[in-house]
């Protein structure tokens, strides 16, 4: 008898910790609340804090990021990493033309991932109504979510270190933060590094009565215009026309 909570508690356990292409994890859904409401119960033990902050943050971002997408959060993390130490080599470099080589692969990295998982099921496509059905045969590629916001945050980050607008950052966990903040990572806006950045280390973190309202208002306007307009919208108008155009 005493087996059954426990069975369901880690059964519960398990789909917090997995997750389901069919349902993945966005803001409007109920889940996300509940685990925002945990997450800033021990955001706000840790606000000052600094290092203990941003892992933690880095740990929520990533945990969002698998449910969202899965496997692919690997992506992210491999695209902190390539332009992490993309960037320390551009700063140390001196010779324009190996400075435009580090940028160059830079961009060249982020735009050819991004291209295979947007565009290649495309070409696929074109080219199989070109020269005949099975042409080429490929599994559907998954399309990462968000991952246009986060390869051209990170490619901003590169090219302004290329043009000395800003210094990079010494420590990976820093630059990954910035890379994997959850609220923009997969539906924007694009992030500029020069205007995040500072922000990071900021200790402690200081939030203002009016911050606090302001944050609170725009966080449930956006509920509303996404779970009651937007849905709304969607369902009983656009999902109709596409079903039965003209």
């Amino acid at each position: 008898m005493n087996s059954l909570p426990l069975h369901d508690l880690m059964a519960r356990l398990g789909e917090l910790l997995s997750y389901d292409a069919s349902s993945p994890l966005i803001f409007s859904s109920g889940l996300f609340l509940f685990l925002f409401a945990g997450f800033l119960l021990v955001y706000g033990a840790l606000r000052r804090a600094a290092t203990a902050r941003i892992l933690y943050v880095i740990l929520f971002s990533l945990y969002f990021y698998y449910k969202s997408s899965g496997i692919y959060f690997l992506l992210l993390i491999f695209a902190a990493t390539s332009d992490y130490w993309i960037a320390r080599a551009l700063h140390r470099t001196r010779r324009p033309a190996l400075r435009r080589l580090w940028v160059a692969l830079s961009v060249a990295v982020n735009l050819g991932m991004l291209g295979y998982f947007k565009y290649t099921n495309f070409l696929i496509d074109i080219s199989n109504q070109l020269f005949g059905e099975g042409f080429l045969q490929f599994r559907n590629i998954f399309l990462p979510v968000g991952i246009s916001f986060f390869v051209f945050q990170s490619m901003s980050y590169t090219i302004d270190i290329y043009r000395r607008q800003i210094e990079p950052l010494r420590r990976w966990a820093d630059y990954l933060f910035y890379l994997s903040f959850f609220p923009q990572l997969v539906a924007g806006p694009i992030v500029r590094a020069r205007d995040f950045i500072p922000q990071i280390r900021r200790n402690p973190v200081t939030v203002t009565r009016e911050m606090f309202g302001t944050a609170v208002f725009l966080i449930l306007t956006g509920l509303f215009k996404k779970a009651v307009i937007s849905d709304y919208i969607s369902l009983n108008f656009v999902d109709r026309i596409f079903d039965e155009p003209l």
